[in-house]
């Protein structure tokens, strides 16, 4: 494949590459198309069940794939007669897969560079509305595997052109689910192994009829998406979440935040007691704090404020704070977090805590947490952005002229129908069998349902 792939782009310029390849394409585009049938043949996909009918590049220049569960899902190119796909541009040094992508004429991706995103939504934009002069550009509007049982939330970028698309689901029936990859779990080789111990592999394709788009959808692709999603998940039979992966983290929603599946301090805490820290000073580091005796820290006062000598240790810790102009982190964020790997502070001494390290005193002797002070506890605890962070907190402190006080934080975190999920049960330590309370999604705020045993259990 590798050699075929290649030649047919040999010698075009970037120019040329621009525009949709005419000639050299049906003889290579037909041994490309064979020998990637053999390929995933030879990996046990000896049947494909076909439904429904693939329509053409005029009534559906996007084709949406769902769910995405392995990366032996590709094989729907092959039933799709091999149209354009959007990837990451690291899959271009791949050895023959970056020919592949290349002969396909694919959109590449950086998901580092939010420039390149605009310029793949340009580019998406541009071929949907070429009169079906480009081929069909496939996407996985997921974004990520999954493990097939639900939908994630689909990413708005194939819907911003606002044109019509083709639903597409792919379904494994087999009796073990040896096909599935997702963030964690099973790896490549395993997966690999797994699947190809079976006799066969079983693969349902379903082509249900083109999604034409209302005018509002036109207008919102996020609006466009979420249809979608729901429209497939009926189809499918799995429900619809809001889950999504951003850069390599799997997260949920929560109101304007956006929460980790798993929370990154416990990596943390993991990390310490593994190279032998000591746990019972922890108080005595937040002591210094409170009296204000220590800040700002580098990476060599950290180890010694920390008492290790292990530099890969104290740079994974490093590494997890947030940086200054002169590549200094607050030691306020190190010492809440060192705090919140104690099973026996309770969410309610944990947030006074956090209070108490990120407030100032104002002119009347009244204290006050700013909305920068805001952003520094979320992030270090759940990792939100700023951006994020400055939603919740205009939210919770319209005046701009006052800070939150001590009464409106603690109400945020201990008793607020959405947000007192963070401290009451997310942000419990794993020793202190903390389990998450049921929520759905209702118009982006969480809603609690009622459920007697989702009550905190605390000392």
């Amino acid at each position: 494949m590798w050699p075929i792939a290649a030649l047919r782009v040999a010698g075009m310029t970037k120019e040329e590459l621009s525009r949709p390849i005419r000639y050299r394409r049906t003889i290579l585009h037909h041994l490309i198309y064979l020998l990637s049938r053999t390929m995933f043949f030879m990996c046990g996909f000896h049947w494909i069940t076909i439904r429904g009918r693939r329509a053409s590049s005029s009534e559906a220049p996007l084709l949406v794939v769902a769910p995405h569960s392995t990366f032996f899902d590709p094989i729907v190119t092959v039933v799709c007669d091999l149209p354009s796909v959007v990837s990451r541009v690291e899959n271009l040094n791949i050895p023959v897969i970056g020919a592949l992508l290349r002969f396909n004429q694919s959109i590449m991706v950086s998901r580092h560079d939010p420039a390149s995103r605009k310029k793949v939504v340009e580019e998406v934009k541009r071929r949907a509305t070429s009169n079906g002069e480009w081929p069909q550009v496939l996407f996985f509007p997921e974004g990520t595997n999954g493990n097939g049982e639900v939908l994630l939330k689909f990413k708005p970028g194939a819907f911003v052109a606002g044109v019509p698309v083709q639903p597409v689901l792919m379904r494994y029936p087999n009796k073990l689910p040896a096909t599935i990859w997702t963030w964690k779990g099973n790896g490549v080789l395993k997966v690999l192994w797994l699947t190809m111990s079976q006799f066969y592999i079983n693969l349902e394709i379903e082509f249900l009829p083109v999604y034409n788009p209302s005018p509002e959808e036109k207008a919102d692709p996020v609006l466009y998406a979420n249809n979608l999603q729901k429209f497939m998940a009926k189809a499918v039979g799995k429900p619809a979440t809001e889950f999504e992966l951003i850069g390599d983290t799997p997260v949920s929603p929560l109101g304007h935040l956006k929460v980790p599946l798993d929370p990154k301090i416990w990596e943390i805490g993991k990390i310490l007691k593994k190279a032998g820290f000591s746990f019972d000073s922890v108080q005595g580091l937040i002591d210094l704090c409170l009296e204000g005796v220590c800040s700002r820290v580098g990476l060599d006062e950290l180890a010694e404020k920390l008492g290790l000598t292990q530099t890969d240790v104290i740079s994974r810790v490093f590494s997890y704070f947030h940086k200054d102009a002169s590549g200094m982190i607050d030691f306020r964020e190190v010492s809440l977090v060192l705090a919140a790997q104690d099973a026996t502070r309770s969410a309610e001494e944990l947030a006074k805590l956090a209070f108490d390290l990120f407030s100032t005193c104002d002119a009347d002797g009244c204290f006050l947490l700013s909305a920068d002070g805001f952003s520094a506890i979320l992030r270090s605890l759940v990792g939100s952005p700023p951006a994020e962070s400055g939603k919740v907190y205009s939210e919770l402190c319209p005046r701009e002229d006052r800070g939150l006080t001590r009464d409106g934080f603690m109400q945020f975190a201990i008793s607020h129908p959405c947000y007192r999920h963070l401290f009451l049960f997310y942000l419990r330590p794993p020793a202190s069998g903390r389990k998450k309370p049921s929520r759905v999604q209702q118009n982006g705020e969480c809603v609690r349902k009622n459920n007697p045993e989702d009550k905190p259990k605390e000392d």
